[in-house]
């Protein structure tokens, strides 16, 4: 059950980082503070969000091979 929640919020992180790279390269909003902002904090938490998918499945590798 725990291994679910943390797979949808690597697929959430993800979106983010293909939502902020997207802003990054096919836009001009990174012109403009807010746009900075917006574009750093996409890319910041989708990287946030992905980071505890690998280590919890990683942990239950682990614990399986007992």
């Amino acid at each position: 059950m725990m291994l679910k929640v943390f797979f949808y919020l690597h697929i959430a992180g993800l979106a983010l980082i293909g939502v902020g790279l997207y802003l990054l390269l096919f836009t001009d909003l990174t012109q403009q503070v807010s746009g900075m902002v917006a574009v750093s904090s996409a890319l910041g938490l989708g990287g946030v969000l992905i980071s505890p998918y690998p280590v919890v499945k990683f942990i239950t590798w682990s614990q399986r091979q007992d």
